[in-house]
């Protein structure tokens, strides 16, 4: 049996303010009668005339009125203590601190979500720090990451320039030194392009849907494509694909499948097979792309998706860690998912699923 969903507050603001005033009003009340009462007792030896009575209801209205301004001035330092504190750790954020943490108190909550409104705005508040100083990393962990990929390849165009500057190599040197920076170049004018590509992604919520796609047609197109690279690998594709037809986005679909069946090529060896299966319900169409290549460590599945990530040091001249991000980043656009299945010397399997529109 499921357990029953929490209760939110234990006691909401609203009710918890409407009590305290009310405690604190009888009290008052209470300490004024008894004062204005026992005075007249001890010091008041006359009759009890209308007049007395007026002059006895108005001192005990003014003590109430100056006890309960007493006691809600000095309660009141207590009730907005989280207050000050959500104060001061907004101003910390605005100074661009976001190691600032608010402590909960959790003596009172019970099995409640939350104590009240000003419990749940305080875990709201860490959240929400938390996730500007995540924000924060990334992006200094992505200009670090872009310098890098940036600077590799001028480095290399600008050594092979100087070589070839310096004269005294042969055609066939000349030939090589440009090849080499011919291929720098391509490399540089692709992280540029993957780069560009992503951040029109991030910033795009709104995806066309409007193509009918053909999905095992283009499918078939991607590794003609990509025959050049696998042709020289001496590779197999094996292909067990649905004639379905999908409403979707043709480009961006494209670039998932042109994205990770190169990746099978470039981290398989030579003399490998690739397969490529499609199938569908009701609801999906499943994409699955396997390859017998090197694999991915366990510990690093988590981290594939990651932008500039390369989990094989050997293959880092070969790209710059977007492809799969930029995978990632279109498929959840698309309202799919996509799910990887490695183990290291035994190949990788992604399993890409995308809403069966007709």
């Amino acid at each position: 049996m499921k357990n029953k969903k929490k209760e939110k507050f234990r006691i909401p603001l609203s009710n918890y303010f409407a009590f305290i005033f009310s405690i604190i009003l009888c009290i008052s009340c209470f300490i004024a009668g008894l004062i204005v009462c026992t005075s007249f007792l001890w010091f008041y030896q006359g009759e009890i005339t209308v007049k007395i009575t007026v002059i006895i209801c108005i001192l005990v209205c003014l003590l109430v009125a100056v006890i309960g301004s007493a006691t809600m001035w000095f309660g009141s330092r207590y009730l907005i203590k989280p207050i000050i504190k959500l104060r001061d750790g907004f101003r910390q954020v605005t100074e661009g601190n976001f190691q600032v943490a608010i402590k909960r108190n959790t003596n009172y909550r019970g099995t409640y979500q939350y104590t009240n409104e000003l419990d749940e705005l305080t875990e709201n508040f860490n959240r929400m720090v938390k996730e500007l100083n995540n924000m924060d990393y990334m992006r200094k962990d992505f200009m670090s990451n872009v310098s890098h990929e940036v600077k590799t390849p001028v480095a290399a165009i600008t050594g092979f320039t100087e070589i070839l500057l310096d004269g005294g190599l042969s055609e066939e040197e000349q030939k090589e030194y440009l090849g080499l920076v011919n291929e720098q170049s391509i490399r540089l004018s692709n992280l540029c392009e993957n780069m560009l590509r992503l951040s029109r992604l991030d910033n795009q919520e709104i995806v066309p849907q409007g193509d009918v796609v053909q999905l095992d047609e283009q499918i078939r197109k991607t590794v003609i494509i990509l025959s050049e690279k696998w042709q020289e690998k001496e590779m197999e594709f094996h292909l067990n694909l649905e004639k379905n037809h999908v409403k979707s986005n043709a480009d961006l679909l494209f670039q998932v499948w042109m994205n990770l069946i190169d990746n099978a090529i470039k981290y398989s060896d030579s003399v490998k097979r690739i397969w490529i299966k499609e199938s569908s319900n009701a609801n999906e169409i499943i994409v699955e792309i396997e390859d017998e290549g090197i694999g991915i460590d366990s510990d690093k599945k988590g981290k594939i998706f990651d932008k500039f990530y390369q989990c094989d040091e050997s293959h880092k001249k070969k790209g710059n860690g977007l492809g799969l991000s930029i995978v990632k980043r279109i498929v959840t656009m698309l309202s799919g998912s996509i799910q990887c299945e490695s183990e290291w010397g035994k190949g990788t399997k992604f399993i890409v699923r995308i809403p069966n529109n007709k």
